[in-house]
């Protein structure tokens, strides 16, 4: 597997595409939540719908939680993209024996208190009008070589356009105690229950 890496180019390159780049593509960006207190390591696990993705939660983080962002990619995208490997992007190979290793590498970052993991469980890319998402087993492994010590973030990112010409960004977060979410099943339910909760927020918008 790739290792992350934190560099000043990849800080650069990660602070100009989530705010700056960003504001040029989207009429506003509104970030929807109350962080959960407390000095503990944080696991990500957000809705995977755009090129946008990571850099969306680069800035969530930046504005909200305040830790040094991992972020789990596809190898054969971050070996395309190799500049995003010095954003902290760390590589998995779905079907293959490595991907222990990665989940591996993923608990320990998450022994830092210091430390977010961000990763979509989807596996893919999937369209927003999915009103339930299917994740892959690797969550629900993760969250056992982790054990009860850390918080999970649920994030679900959704877009309107109402009368502009450009979407309005929606940064929906929550934080909960994986103590009270055991296994995949659990957890899968649980943030498909956010997830309907935020487009039904989305939903009751006025222009």
């Amino acid at each position: 597997m790739i290792e992350a890496r934190h560099t000043f180019t990849g800080k650069l390159l990660a602070d100009y595409c989530s705010g700056r780049y960003m504001d040029r593509f989207f009429r506003r960006v509104y970030i929807h939540g109350t962080p959960g207190r407390g000095d503990y390591p944080v696991l990500m696990l957000a809705n995977h719908f755009s090129w946008w993705d990571g850099f969306i939660q680069y800035r969530l983080n930046r504005e909200v939680f305040g830790r040094r962002l991992y972020v789990m990619m596809l190898e054969e995208q971050l070996r395309r993209h190799k500049i995003m490997n010095r954003c902290g992007c760390f590589s998995v190979r779905k079907n293959s024996r490595s991907i222990l290793e990665t989940l591996r590498y993923s608990a320990k970052l998450l022994e830092n208190p210091a430390n977010m993991v961000l990763i979509f469980p989807q596996g893919r890319i999937g369209s927003l009008f999915l009103r339930e998402l299917d994740f892959e087993s690797g969550a629900g492994y993760l969250g056992k070589l982790i054990g009860n010590d850390y918080r999970m973030v649920f994030n679900v990112n959704l877009i309107d356009y109402g009368p502009y010409k450009k979407p309005s960004l929606n940064i929906y977060h929550r934080t909960v105690d994986p103590a009270e979410i055991v296994g995949l099943r659990q957890t899968t339910e649980a943030f498909n229950r956010f997830y309907n909760q935020c487009v039904a927020s989305q939903s009751r918008v006025v222009w």
